[in-house]
Formats: C-alpha cells, sequence, structure tokens
C-alpha cells in the first residue's frame, strides 16, 4: 500500500509543499549522500616541497630566505616543519612527489618524513607530479607511479586518510583525457578504495576524480577570489548532482605570488599587503563552503608563496594561518577585517618591487586574451580531444576561428599546428567580424576533421 494510502492527510500537505516550491519558480535540490568524513572536523592542508638542497638559496633563485636556510633532506628540518604547520592549525602537508624512479630525492625524503609525522601525530598527502621526469613514458609510467603510492606509502600510518581511505591530489592531469584516467584508475583502484583530488579549470575530470581543486588562484591578470571561490563551489555541486556521489570541494587560499626569479616569460609578482591579501583569499575559501582548505603553499620559495618563517616576514604567517584555520574549522563566516600590522619586532614587509601590469593593447587582428593560469590547447574543440600545448594567463591568441556559440575557438599556432580552447577561459580582442564560423557538429575527439592542420 502507497504512503499516501496509508497517510492522506501526510501526502495532501507534501503536495501543497512541492505545489508552493513550483508555484515560487524553486526547484527540489539533488540530494547527493555525504561521506561521514563531512561530520568531521574540517581539514586544513598546505602544499609542501621536499627538494631544496644547499644550491636552493641564492637570490638568483628566490625572492626571500627561510629564517634557517636547510636542506629538506635532513630529518630536524622535518621536524621543525611539521611543528610550526601544527602550531598554525594545519592538519597534514600535501607533498609534491616525482614517484619511485630515477632515484629522485622526493621519493625517500618522502618516506622519512612519514616516519617524522607519525612520531608527531601529523599527516602527509601525496601531490602526484603526472609530468614527472621520473616517471618513465606515457601511461605506464603513471599507472606504476600510483600502485607504488598505494601499495607503500598509503599503508603507512601518518598517510592522510579520510573515511577510511587514502588521499591523493594530482597535478596536470591534463596530461591525459578523461577517457585515459578512466582507464588507469580502473587498473589501480578498480574498487575506488582511495580519494583522487584533480586540479585545474576543467570539470570534466570529475567523470574519474573524487573532487577538485586549484592549485593558484591569484593570477595576471588579477581576478576576483571571492568570484574565484564561489564559481568553482558550484561547479563542484553541479558534479555531485551529475553524478550522484560525493565530490570534494577544496578552497585555495594564498598570501601572494612573486616568480620573477625563476626566468619564466610570464613572470609575475602579486604583493602580500601586509597579510590583507592572504586573509581576502580565506574569506573567499570559508564563504565558498569547502570541505577543505589547502593553503598555497608552506614552502614554495621560488614561487614566492610561503608561510614558512622568512627573514622579511617573520613568523606573522604562520600566525594569520592560526588564526584563519580556527575561524574555518569553528564554523566561523566572519566578515573580512584587515589584518593587525606586523610588531615592531618583525621584519616589516618590503615595498612590492614589481610594478602594475601594462594593459596589454587591443591588437588590429582577431585575437584572444586568456584569463586563466592556465590553458589547455587541444587538437579539437573538445575537451576528450588530444592536448598539444598550454598557455598561461595574459596570453594574446591570434583567432582563426570558431563555433558560433562561440564555446571554442581556434588559434594559431602550436608548433606550426592549429589548436582548440575553450571559449570559457578567454577574452576576445581586436576585430572578430571576419572570423570563420564552423558549424557545431557532434564533435570527438577521433573526429580528424577535427584536428589541427600543419601550418605551411
Amino acid at each position: 500500500m502507497s504512503t499516501c494510502r496509508r497517510n492522506s492527510s501526510w501526502c495532501g500537505r507534501a503536495w501543497l509543499v512541492v505545489s508552493l516550491l513550483v508555484a515560487i519558480g524553486l526547484t527540489w535540490p539533488a540530494l547527493v549522500p555525504r561521506p561521514s568524513s563531512a561530520q568531521s572536523p574540517r581539514l586544513v592542508l598546505a602544499f609542501y616541497y621536499n627538494w631544496f638542497d644547499e644550491n636552493t638559496w641564492t637570490p638568483a633563485k628566490v625572492p626571500d630566505f627561510p629564517t634557517q636556510p636547510y636542506v629538506s633532506r635532513d630529518p630536524g628540518v622535518m621536524d621543525r616543519h611539521i611543528a610550526q604547520a601544527q602550531a598554525a592549525g594545519i592538519d597534514a602537508f600535501v607533498v609534491s612527489w616525482y614517484g619511485p624512479g630515477g632515484g629522485n630525492q622526493t621519493e625517500g625524503n618522502f618516506a622519512a618524513m612519514l616516519d617524522v609525522a607519525a612520531a608527531r601525530g601529523f599527516k602527509l598527502a601525496l601531490d602526484v607530479e603526472v609530468t614527472s621526469p621520473f616517471a618513465g613514458g606515457g601511461t605506464a609510467g603513471t599507472v606504476e607511479m600510483l600502485r607504488h603510492a598505494l601499495a607503500t606509502h598509503a599503508n603507512h600510518p601518518a598517510y592522510l586518510r579520510v573515511d577510511g581511505k587514502p588521499v591523493f591530489f594530482f597535478w596536470r592531469q591534463q596530461r591525459y583525457g578523461v577517457s585515459t584516467w578512466q582507464g588507469i584508475r580502473d587498473q589501480v583502484d578498480p574498487g575506488r578504495s582511495s580519494i583522487w583530488i584533480a586540479e585545474g579549470i576543467d570539470m570534466s575530470y570529475q567523470a574519474v576524480f573524487d573532487g577538485h581543486h586549484l592549485y593558484s588562484v591569484t593570477w595576471n591578470p588579477p581576478s576576483d577570489v571571492f568570484y574565484t571561490a564561489s564559481k568553482f563551489s558550484r561547479w563542484v555541486q553541479a558534479e555531485r548532482e551529475r553524478y550522484g556521489s560525493y565530490r570534494y570541494w577544496v578552497a585555495t587560499v594564498m598570501p601572494g605570488y612573486n616568480d620573477l626569479r625563476t626566468g619564466r616569460g610570464n613572470a609575475f609578482a602579486r604583493g602580500r599587503e601586509d597579510g590583507a591579501y592572504y586573509a581576502q583569499t580565506w574569506q573567499a575559501a570559508i564563504a565558498s563552503n569547502p570541505d577543505w582548505v589547502i593553503v598555497t603553499s608552506f614552502n614554495e620559495w621560488p614561487e614566492g608563496t610561503y608561510i614558512e618563517p622568512s627573514q622579511t616576514y617573520g613568523d606573522r604567517y604562520l600566525g594569520l594561518t592560526a588564526e584563519w584555520a580556527g575561524r574555518f574549522k569553528s564554523g566561523e563566516g566572519a566578515a573580512y577585517q584587515p589584518p593587525t600590522p606586523a610588531v615592531a619586532s618583525q621584519p616589516a614587509a618590503p615595498r612590492d618591487p614589481t610594478p602594475a601590469p601594462t594593459a596589454v593593447p587591443t591588437p588590429s587582428f582577431a585575437a584572444l586574451r586568456v584569463e586563466t593560469a592556465m590553458l589547455n590547447l587541444r587538437s579539437a574543440p573538445s575537451t576528450e580531444s588530444a592536448l598539444i600545448g598550454q598557455t598561461t594567463a595574459g596570453s594574446v591568441l591570434r583567432t582563426l576561428a570558431k563555433l558560433p556559440d562561440e564555446s571554442w575557438w581556434q588559434v594559431c599556432c602550436v608548433d606550426r599546428q592549429r589548436a582548440w580552447v575553450s571559449g570559457q577561459w578567454v577574452q576576445p580582442i581586436g576585430p572578430a567580424d571576419a572570423l570563420l564560423q564552423v558549424p557545431n557538429v557532434d564533435l570527438t575527439a577521433a573526429s580528424s576533421e577535427w584536428r589541427g592542420v600543419t601550418m605551411e
């Protein structure tokens, strides 16, 4: 017997509620079960790098220096960093890892740090560098990396687990398409016994992964960190509803950025404003209702995102981290307040030596300006097509053609080959009236009709 027949009055009230929702234009939200870990304290994580040695600490390589220059292989340094992180409210380091091959130091240093972390009750997770030069060729090398990580590191008592599952972050998973990742995961984790967190702007990877994060939210030209966090939070929720299973939203906070000493052609600096920018990214992250917050970074010195105590800032950013981590974990959503100025005993933050970036002039030809940190260039207008290159924020690309709805644009050129980019992350500039409009058809990665052609 149906519920309505057993209790007609209840049924009538339920239909009344639904009718009212429809009448005012609301829909019943899709309910995606949350894992039991969602009831536990919220996690604060931080990216960590363990490849520094005696040759690191020179003005040509880093914009500032730690209060105590170090080598990453030293267990005493590992212990000091873990203690500092714990005092700042950080629950785990997410450690950049090149895999077990080639004798690279990230493998041995991570294994040693697990033992140090276990002694302090701290946790570590891996940030799997998919483009590792030590991983061997193609997907076979990635499969070997992940099998080793699951069989060896993930079983250590200090490895980060949520709901009993080891957590893995990924960097540059865009190396492979979604279907390739499906095959990789079916090989190494067929029972989905671990949690995989993807990175970047392409949400299609949530078909295979279990959550999403942005490594950087500090872009050039600048973006609104509140808008960015809110947008990706909504997109992750949409993926939960799409697949009917939980996806973790991991919001990113950053104190600033300065990679001017890396030699990159697109290097830039974003001043810290005596902690105000860090506070803004924290507030934006908390407002986006994340499962976890991740700090970029504890000690990425060449890119100037460190919160580790430094000769310029002292331990100011550890103190700010402790304050904001406490707010996040307590569920406090307080309005942003400018940070208290640094005390006299701490070195004052220097003025940002980098002038504000100049506006890109409008070109005389049809072009696109890239407005995201990293943009994929593909062989066809599809997220399943081959990745043939990448470009960064502020780049200007000559435009050749577009789809009528401007969801994809064809640009020139990557190694003398035309490429396609998603219209979601670019801004058209320059005259575009004469652009060829390619018909919207059923596009797949295998459609040779849409692959880039060699330019003469």
